[in-house]
């Protein structure tokens, strides 16, 4: 071959690599520079832009750091298994970003047994699971985690504390699972379907958060033996869903500010401790359902459509609570009989009102245990507790021992013990009912016993040690 040709073919072979470099590089993703390994087995630190394909591990003894300004896009069904050390060590100024590109999701990081990690200053998003963490100890703190399936998942025995983190978007903020533990501390939760979910035997603690334009701010099911303490609930539809919890699931010092359907809701077979707090605003303040009865102590209960609510079976203890300026007080429905002590009823348009079921006669002559059971078969229920509702039934509802309004005592001293008083609504007001499929036969409603009452202020009423103010909680 000539020199000539020779030179001829040098340059058009490095033309021909040029272009076959150029269709490489443009068939990744826009913006993503260079993937990211598929496994660590000592220290890797990673800066600038990668981009996250396929799976990486980082093994047992590894560490993998992720500096300030780092970005990594997840291309979707990519994921982070971490079996050593995980540092993110973003700061405000210059996050650590981690997001999915593509319509679909990418799977998260997932801490496995025997891990561990310390991150901040993440903004992590478009994942099926923001971080997941299986018996392992991981710190998350001031980072955003938006617009995923799952922000955090607790999955089993894990440890976290996450603190100063914003979850906003997500299907679920954080989900705790399966005897879980830590703290979820000065946390904001905005415009997810639920901010925290709590089941199975996990019990993080939950304080000085905000939750904020949730669906549901948190969901507690099962014995969460633990407290909810100094957060804001405010603009969310319902702000706490509790199933079947104890009374050692306490809600203390928090305030719910118009949570359009309800502040706080207990429901199948929950007794939690509701104490110290100020709920103001919307639908129902304090909803009981479905045979639960918890306990209810000095809250301030203002401005709400129904302060509290107690239905099916109720047996509930109220006392000290400041109950005001509300269309309804107290309602009460389906042989609910609490104890109603030393409270103070002030300027509801009613203050305690009686549901067309709050009828003893009813239970005396055809009884709810049977209606109950029949019901639940024909729901196809296989709650266990359903047959263990109490049997027998005062022949009143006793509200003595309480402070009224100065309408409502004028009303109580000039007319006695057993009058129809305007801002009660019991069987004065509706003496007889009937119920569909009861046939024909007309029972009595309730009455509404008063006498004695309160000469004065209860001796305690409303909030204890502290006045209802945001500025006195720590919240972000």
């Amino acid at each position: 071959m000539s020199s000539i040709c020779a030179g001829r073919w040098t340059r058009l072979t490095g033309l021909g690599l040029l272009v076959l470099c150029l269709v490489i590089f443009l068939d990744r993703p826009a913006g993503a520079k260079a993937p990211l390994p598929a496994s660590v087995g000592e220290r890797l630190v990673v800066s600038g832009e990668r981009l996250l394909s396929g799976d990486l591990t980082v093994k047992k003894g590894g560490t993998l750091i992720l500096e300030k300004g780092c970005l990594i896009r997840a291309e979707e069904g990519a994921a982070m298994t971490i079996l050593g050390t995980l540092e993110i060590r973003g700061v405000e100024e210059a996050p650590v970003v981690i997001t999915g590109i593509g319509e679909g999701k990418w799977e998260g990081i997932s801490f496995l047994s025997g891990s561990g990690g310390t991150i901040t200053g993440l903004d992590l998003s478009g994942a099926k699971a923001g971080i997941s963490i299986i018996a392992a100890k991981v710190d998350v703190s001031d980072s955003v985690i938006s617009r995923n399936e799952k922000g955090v998942y607790l999955v089993r025995e894990a440890s976290a504390s996450l603190h100063g983190i914003k979850f906003n978007g997500n299907r679920l903020g954080v989900a705790a699972e399966m005897k879980s533990t830590g703290t979820i501390s000065r946390c904001t939760f905005r415009k997810n379907d639920i901010g925290i979910g709590v089941a199975s035997g996990a019990r993080p603690v939950i304080s000085m958060n905000r939750f904020e334009e949730n669906r549901l701010g948190i969901q507690v099911m099962q014995r969460y033996p633990e407290s909810i303490r100094e957060n804001m609930f405010e603009n969310n539809d319902i702000a706490a869903r509790l199933y079947q919890n104890g009374p050692d699931t306490v809600l203390e010092r928090n305030i719910f500010v118009n949570n359009t359907t309800g502040a706080i809701m207990a429901l199948s077979y929950s007794s939690p401790t509701i104490f110290n707090n100020r709920i103001e605003s919307g639908r129902y303040g304090i909803l009981a359902n479905q045979f639960s009865s918890p306990t209810i102590r000095n809250n301030v209960i203002i401005g709400l459509e129904e302060g509290v609510h107690l239905n099916k079976k109720n047996s509930s203890t109220m006392t000290g609570n400041i109950i005001s300026d509300s269309a309804v007080g107290l309602f009460l429905d389906f042989s609910s009989y609490p104890i109603i002590r030393e409270n103070l009823f002030d300027g509801n348009r009613t203050n305690i009102k009686l549901g067309k079921f709050q009828s003893s006669h009813w239970e005396a002559s055809a009884g709810s245990k049977k209606f109950v059971m029949q019901t639940a078969s024909r729901l196809g229920s296989r709650n266990p507790k359903l047959g263990q509702g109490p049997e027998e039934f005062p022949e009143s509802v006793d509200a003595t021992g309480n402070a009224w309004d100065r309408d409502t005592m004028v009303q109580m001293e000039k007319n006695g013990d057993d009058a129809n008083i305007s801002t009660l609504y019991d069987g004065h007001d509706l003496p007889e009912v009937t119920y569909e499929g009861f046939g024909e036969q007309k029972y009595r409603l309730d009455r509404i016993m008063y006498k004695p009452w309160l000469e004065g202020p209860p001796p305690v009423a409303g909030l204890t040690g502290w006045k209802g103010r945001a500025d006195e909680l720590d919240l972000p």
